[in-house]
């Protein structure tokens, strides 16, 4: 995904995915000269980020 399709993916500001990214927040790949994400590592962090007491059970 670019930048754009990533941030609209996750709903945060495009300057905040570009943040969380240069700190290593979020894993990315240079292509050429721009930044693209793979949804499943956009899925992970989601997932490790998850807040809240439901337990699946």
């Amino acid at each position: 995904m670019t930048t754009e399709e990533a941030a609209a993916y996750l709903k945060i500001p495009k300057a905040s995915l570009l943040n969380l990214s240069s700190n290593g927040k979020v894993p990315y790949y240079k292509f050429q000269r721009r930044n693209r994400y793979l949804k499943s590592d956009l899925l992970k962090l989601l997932a490790v980020t998850r807040r809240g007491g439901f337990n699946g059970n």
